[in-house]
């Protein structure tokens, strides 16, 4: 059992023959069988009812079946299990259509990958994934200050969604009070690691904290600049962050940001369980929140299996 605040959910069985098993159903599925993986899920379910990690693979196996209203009851199971869903079993209800995306945001799910993830990030991001979100960000912000006859400088700055520092690295020449925040701990402490050329921390604060939470922290009209590189891919409501954001802004401040895009409305989770957003969706909450996009383009930000991933580079004016 994995305990976090008030809330539990069980990694394990607590019985080892169980958890053998477990085993079993996961190498099972990753072989192509998944109606062996069914089979001994069934068992060990029996026998372990709380076992959450077994219900979020049991949804796997199901799915991979076919068999989608299965995998919905099992991941529905999971949240009932674990309502701070650390398995990301609302991704998975929305990616098959039983769940609205605006409603499956599952942070603890993304703390726990990237605190995983931590340690490999920056080269598997750049040279893996050919990554290069704060470079397209830097050099949109260097247009709109351009075409505006400023400087390219940002007295406050806030990086939501920080992770590693890649985005503060990029745009700390052209700022001057720069913090970030971030879900994972350890995303943090190697951002906090990381240094300006006289060897002063690069950032000058770093919370750990959701994107939402931090900028609601943040006093009012008290940035110049909000930048969020490749982040809101794992948000589904973006309108909170877009008020938030508008509120602690100055006038004509910006928004800058990165997302996945699709053809079709609205928001979405796709099989890579990241979310994708509609830019006729994103102009409508832009809107709402009184930010002006100045740019708003076709850009892609990181490759999947050799191919670019659509996206959309935005950079919206607080009016």
């Amino acid at each position: 059992m994995t305990e976090t605040g008030q809330s539990s959910y069980f990694a394990s069985s607590g019985d080892p023959v169980l958890d053998r098993r477990y085993g079993w159903a996961e190498a099972a599925l990753k072989e192509g069988d998944a109606q062996a993986a069914v089979e001994i899920l069934d068992q060990t379910l029996a026998q372990a009812y709380h076992f959450t990690a077994a219900w979020h693979l049991y949804g796997l196996a199901q799915e991979a079946l076919g068999h989608k209203e299965d995998a919905a009851t099992a991941w529905r199971q999971c949240l009932d299990l674990d309502p701070n869903d650390h398995f990301g079993a609302r991704l998975d209800l929305a990616r098959i259509g039983a769940m609205a995306a605006e409603q499956a945001t599952s942070e603890n799910f993304s703390g726990a990958l990237f605190d995983a993830y931590a340690d490999r990030f920056d080269s598997h991001l750049t040279q893996t994934l050919q990554y290069n979100a704060p470079e397209l960000l830097k050099a949109a912000l260097a247009r709109c200050c351009s075409n505006a006859g400023r400087p390219f400088r940002f007295e406050t700055v806030y990086d939501l969604g920080c992770g590693t520092g890649l985005m503060g690295e990029a745009i700390r020449e052209g700022t001057g009070f720069l913090a970030g925040c971030d879900l994972s701990p350890r995303m943090v402490e190697r951002a906090r690691t990381k240094t300006k050329g006289d060897g002063s921390p690069l950032y000058d604060k770093l919370a750990v904290a959701g994107l939402t939470s931090f900028l609601t922290s943040r006093p009012d009209h008290s940035a110049d600049l909000v930048v969020a590189a490749d982040v809101f891919v794992y948000l589904g409501e973006l309108g909170p962050s877009f008020a938030q954001s508008a509120r602690v802004l100055k006038p004509d401040g910006l928004l800058a940001f990165t997302v996945q895009s699709h053809g079709g409305e609205g928001a979405v989770v796709g099989e890579d369980r990241r979310f994708a957003h509609a830019e006729g969706w994103l102009r409508e909450r832009l809107e709402k929140a009184k930010l002006s996009p100045v740019i708003l383009e076709p850009a892609s930000t990181r490759q999947d299996r050799g191919a670019p991933v659509p996206g959309l580079l935005v950079v919206a004016e607080k009016r």
